[in-house]
């Protein structure tokens, strides 16, 4: 009889457990009281999906919104120091192959070209360094205008998902005539054996 009692106790302790490991959703509430408001739970759940759907759309869109503007201010940082060097560049070419006149030989001739030739590549580096960071600055744009349109979307999905839940709890009030803190907020006692 005593192990009878005990187990019974044990049973009762894990059906209240599992019970407890059941969703508590408006979905579920309605759900567990039949299927003559099905299409409330099922409006309910879409509308949660779409909530989540959402959510997860406007993170992206932050993440890419923030991504963007680092690219932007990178490629602007690259572009300035572009600038500044191919304009310095670009003066001491000048400055230098103003020298070439007086060239007293061959030799001579021949190791100013070659210092031309290397200021001629630094400058050119200067020149690339800008076309990358302009390559940067619309990376960063696109991904900035990606970023904006995915938090457009993912906030409009957010509250369509939310309208369509309010509406299905609000139908579900109208034909129960129960309100929602009668069915959402009603916790479970804790039992005590």
């Amino acid at each position: 009889m005593r192990v009878t009692l005990c187990c019974l106790l044990a049973l009762g302790v894990i059906s209240v457990g599992g019970c407890s490991a059941t969703q508590n959703n408006f979905a579920s509430k309605v759900k567990s009281e039949g299927a003559q408001h099905l299409d409330l739970s099922q409006q309910w759940e879409q509308g949660e999906k779409d909530v989540k759907a959402g959510s997860e759309q406007l993170r992206d869109g932050r993440q890419l919104v923030q991504e963007g503007s680092h690219e932007i201010r990178e490629g602007e940082r690259l572009i300035a120091e572009a600038q500044l060097a191919g304009e310095r560049h670009r003066q001491a070419f000048v400055a230098f192959s103003g020298n070439l006149q007086g060239a007293q030989s061959a030799k001579r001739a021949a190791e100013m070209l070659q210092k031309l030739e290397e200021i001629n590549d630094l400058w050119e580096d200067a020149d690339e360094k800008y076309f990358d960071g302009k390559e940067q600055v619309e990376d960063g744009n696109t991904k900035l205008a990606e970023g904006e349109s995915a938090i457009e979307q993912g906030q409009s999905l957010v509250n369509s998902g939310r309208n369509r839940m309010s509406q299905a709890e609000a139908k579900y009030q109208q034909r129960t005539g129960k309100g929602l803190v009668e069915q959402m907020h009603i916790e479970e006692q804790p039992r005590n054996f």
